[in-house]
């Protein structure tokens, strides 16, 4: 469950409006989709997710969580999503 939470949460962040430039030229890209898994996973876990959304033209990335700890794992989510 917390996996989906993150996993929601970060494509709800990745959906942020455009400028009315940006959006003229970028009208038609989806955003970028990005999978974090949780404990007792891989990011594998995610390949049935991956196939239906890079089928649907969402760009997708898998991420791979280093599982060191809470402080450590959101250091390295915040590192990667900059």
């Amino acid at each position: 469950m917390a996996t989906a939470t993150v996993a929601t949460a970060l494509f709800a962040a990745s959906v942020v409006p455009a400028s009315s430039e940006e959006a003229t030229s970028s009208q038609h890209r989806k955003p970028t989709v990005v999978l974090f898994h949780g404990a007792f996973a891989d990011s594998t876990s995610w390949n049935g997710v991956v196939k239906k959304l890079k089928r649907d033209g969402y760009p997708v990335i898998a991420a791979a969580n280093p599982l060191r700890g809470l402080s450590r794992d959101a250091a390295y989510l915040r590192e990667f999503l900059a």
